[in-house]
């Protein structure tokens, strides 16, 4: 259980990396991909913890999300963009949704193996319509760039017990 502790804590971590470390000034959300002319990942993330035995009852809930990471090969700029939902039904008990606008991002080794998305820098965030602040990074997702459904004993290493599961799908398409 202890491996699904950390998980479940990276998850936690995550969430705020991604709320408290990005920041406001959004723009215009991209047209993903650009018409064909950028490689694309799609990213979709889900996990569900409602079992007080292994999750901190005052973060009992979820966290959802879909993220983009787009690659120009003209220019090799690296962007991107997230919608992110978390819900609690402990001590802060609602519902938070942040829209993401990633300014460059990297692959490197980290919490999901060789070939981890990291957030480098100059994200910008709006989190319940609130612009934050713009700081630089170097965040690790915990999430693979490799292309497949990981399940939960994919990313915990083991079966969960009920009440908690977790799903990440990376979907690529490389530009033409």
């Amino acid at each position: 259980m202890r491996t699904l502790r950390r998980w479940a804590s990276t998850a936690a971590a995550l969430l705020l990396i991604t709320g408290s470390v990005v920041a406001g000034g959004g723009g215009v959300a991209n047209a993903y991909g650009h018409d064909g002319s950028m490689d694309v990942y799609q990213i979709a993330i889900s996990f569900n913890c409602n079992n007080k035995t292994y999750c901190n009852p005052d973060e009992l809930g979820g966290f959802w999300g879909w993220a983009e990471f787009d690659h120009n090969p003209a220019t090799g700029a690296n962007t991107g963009d997230a919608e992110l939902t978390g819900c609690s039904h402990g001590t802060f008990k609602g519902a938070a949704h942040m829209s993401v606008e990633i300014t460059n991002w990297t692959v490197a080794p980290g919490s999901a193996g060789p070939r981890t998305f990291f957030v480098t820098d100059e994200t910008t965030t709006t989190f319940r319509g609130q612009r934050e602040v713009t700081t630089e990074t170097n965040a690790d997702t915990g999430v693979p760039a490799v292309e497949g459904h990981y399940s939960s004993v994919d990313i915990f290493g083991i079966q969960p017990p009920p009440g908690i599961n977790a799903q990440i799908t990376v979907a690529f398409k490389p530009a033409r």
